[in-house]
């Protein structure tokens, strides 16, 4: 019992010195460009980081953020988390995270996804989306470590994936399990329960994509850690996802009726086994891993800008944003 009351001390003084550490860096943010070698558009990419510059309150579309836009990094090497939004949204879906990370000593970067965004979503449920999403964190991840500024500062052993939704798929190919359509298709044939998953996309795109082939190999071995948050895996078989090498820490939502958790969350959870960390988040919808948005936009944000009747999204970012930095910190060692 007292080695347990020590541990328990210990844990919670290493919490403390993660929030501490956190709050020490002030944040730079920049935004670069990147061709994408699969659909062939240019992407946006937004890049959070550590800097001693000041940082002020800036607007970015209906956002503000605390930042010194395009500041010189700080002194010192850190890692690296690149983060994937769900299908329909966003370089800035996942921003206060992004800033919790980049104050602890991460160089953070959001891709908005080609033809998987807010503002262009005619690719979704296709083979060029699917092949597309991890490839697109590879390409990130090579931008960022070839760049001048941010390049030297980066512990090339110390590289994770964050992902919402269809980004949890992402973060899933992308750090080795084998995605397959006709996984994809099997699910949905074999769980009518899942409907309102399966139809997104369209049964349609979903047929074609097994008719074209199967998703090449995505599989980049410099990511280290995966953090999930509401994730749908019908992409992936048990045995494909027991070939997973990667320590994970999976969200789940209770009242997630989009990828329900029996489904998806706890699906995956079930199949990797020792390698995960599940947690399930009370009364939580799909959308509330989503940074909050503002009053006047919450309406027109559809879905992503509302919760389950009484759950506090701002509450749960403040306990869930520290707990995915400290599952960084150990993990990205």
């Amino acid at each position: 019992m007292l080695k347990s009351r020590l541990s328990l001390v210990f844990v919670l003084l290493g919490f403390c010195f993660a929030i501490e550490a956190a709050s020490s860096s002030n944040v730079g943010y920049r935004r670069i460009e990147i061709q994408d070698t699969v659909i062939g558009e240019t992407f946006p990419v937004a890049i959070w980081y550590p800097t001693s510059a000041p940082a002020s309150v800036l607007e970015f579309g209906p956002y503000t953020m605390r930042v010194a836009r395009n500041a010189t990094p700080a002194d010192g090497n850190f890692g690296l988390v690149v983060i994937s939004h769900g299908s329909g949204g966003g370089a800035l879906d996942h921003r206060d995270l992004a800033m919790a990370l980049a104050s602890g000593g991460y160089v953070v970067a959001a891709p908005m996804h080609p033809r998987d965004n807010f503002q262009d979503m005619s690719g979704v449920g296709s083979v060029s989306v699917w092949t597309g999403r991890p490839k697109q964190v590879s390409r990130v991840i090579d931008r960022v470590l070839e760049d001048k500024a941010l390049g030297p500062h980066i512990q090339r052993e110390r590289i994770g994936v964050v992902g919402h939704s269809s980004g949890g798929y992402t973060a899933l190919a992308v750090a080795g399990a084998k995605p397959s359509m006709n996984a994809l298709v099997q699910h949905c044939r074999g769980i009518p329960e899942d409907a309102r998953f399966c139809s997104f996309g369209g049964a349609a795109a979903r047929e074609a994509g097994q008719n074209a082939g199967d998703i090449p190999d995505v599989y980049d071995r410099r990511i280290r850690a995966i953090v999930l948050l509401a994730p749908h895996g019908a992409l992936f078989t048990d045995e494909a996802l027991s070939n997973l090498a990667v320590p994970v820490r999976i969200y789940g939502a209770e009242n997630d009726d989009l990828t329900p958790v029996k489904y998806h969350a706890e699906r995956l959870a079930k199949a990797l086994a020792a390698k995960v960390e599940y947690v399930l988040i009370k009364g939580a919808g799909h959308f509330s891993f989503i940074a909050g948005f503002p009053d006047a936009l919450r309406k027109s944000a559809g879905e992503a800008g509302q919760d389950p009747k009484g759950f506090d999204r701002d509450a749960m970012h403040k306990t869930l944003n520290p707990e995915i930095v400290d599952f960084f910190n150990r993990t990205l060692r």
